[in-house]
């Protein structure tokens, strides 16, 4: 039988997403970690073998490549239909793919602006000089990320980036929130694809301790508080923690509290 291989990073979110629907569908699969510090996704090989973008996660099955979390677990579905995690009800399948388009298009960007202003930053700071860190921020294919990453890493709570995104979290945190009110999960009354795509950005508020900027909505943090007790959790997420991710994000993420309360922008 063919095996199900996974280029993943231990706390991508997208890498999470992706680990949640394996879990939930109980497929067996192989990883290969890679260690984005490195650059390993950035190597000539795996951009032109596994990923044109040079980043994670890949998913490798029989003679197919699929790239993007949110096709993968589109992949996923189509292709192992046990425990399904597509609504039957064409409006709660809109429902999921417009959440789901909500994180390609704004939040997934966003959090990794968050997350590299507050924490992120320092790791490549403390290991490159400037010279160094600007030959390797080159070395990423999309001029976007390229000038995303320059901007965050030097600049970092300073970065003009960094209240636009802050703020698009606290729009769609009130958003899912209201949602939440009258359903027990984001597409309807069952646990979906689009369930297993937010609990990772959930999940980073929390480990660089900026839970409070949702921790006043009660159905929101109802749901949170459920997801992490399902087992797809422990195995897609807890398993993989990294302590040192966690210990910089907790202490930067301390650290910037203050500065992010007075820098989030008025609604």
């Amino acid at each position: 039988m063919a095996k199900v291989e996974l280029y993943h990073n231990d706390m991508s979110s997208c890498s999470q997403k992706v680990r949640l629907v394996l879990e939930e569908k109980n497929i067996r699969w192989t990883g290969h970690h890679m260690n984005l510090r490195k650059g390993e996704t950035r190597t000539k090989t795996y951009i032109k073998h596994f990923n044109k973008n040079g980043v994670v996660p890949t998913l490798v099955y029989k003679n197919d490549i699929i790239i993007e979390s949110s096709i993968i677990m589109e992949y996923l579905e189509d292709t192992f239909p046990q425990n399904g995690l597509r609504p039957s009800n064409p409006a709660n399948i809109a429902q999921m793919r417009l959440k789901n388009r909500k994180i390609d298009d704004v939040l997934h960007s966003a959090i990794a602006i968050i997350s590299s202003c507050i924490a992120f930053r320092h790791q490549f700071l403390e290991n490159n000089n400037n010279e160094e860190l600007t030959k390797l921020i080159n070395l990423i294919p999309n001029k976007e990320r390229r000038d995303i990453s320059k901007d965050t890493i030097f600049n970092g709570l300073e970065s003009k980036l960094l209240p636009n995104a802050l703020l698009e979290y606290i729009k769609v945190f009130n958003e899912l929130d209201e949602f939440l009110s009258s359903n027990n999960w984001l597409a309807g009354n069952h646990y979906t694809l689009a369930d297993a795509a937010y609990t990772p950005y959930l999940t980073r508020f929390e480990h660089l301790n900026l839970s409070f900027l949702f921790e006043e909505k009660k159905y929101l943090c109802d749901w949170f508080c459920k997801v992490k007790r399902k087992e797809n959790f422990t195995k897609a997420i807890l398993r993989w923690n990294n302590n040192d991710y966690l210990s910089l994000m907790n202490e930067k993420g301390t650290q910037a509290k203050s500065k992010i309360k007075n820098i989030i922008p008025k609604s």
